[in-house]
């Protein structure tokens, strides 16, 4: 599960950094590293792979619901132009 949040990628199962929940101004919280953005790359047959993504198996809907709420959890959001003037 990633994110692309001002034209760069993340990792939103990535336990080892927080996101910081942004609003009209950038805050990060105190205790947690930024976010390392991923980097996306060509394999030699020509597909784009992200590289350094938390890739995880799940055996259960219990499961897959666990990792969709901690990867929500961890999305960055703000406002732009376009979703304040849009009703």
């Amino acid at each position: 599960m990633f994110q692309i949040f001002k034209e760069e990628v993340f990792d939103l199962l990535d336990s080892n950094h927080a996101a910081a929940r942004l609003d009209s101004v950038s805050v990060a919280k105190p205790s947690a590293p930024a976010r390392v953005p991923i980097q996306i790359r060509e394999t030699a047959t020509g597909g784009i792979t992200l590289a350094g993504v938390t890739e995880a198996e799940v055996k259960s809907k219990e499961e897959m619901a666990s990792y969709l709420i901690r990867g929500s959890s961890s999305r960055a959001t703000a406002s732009t132009n376009m979703n304040r003037q849009s009703r």
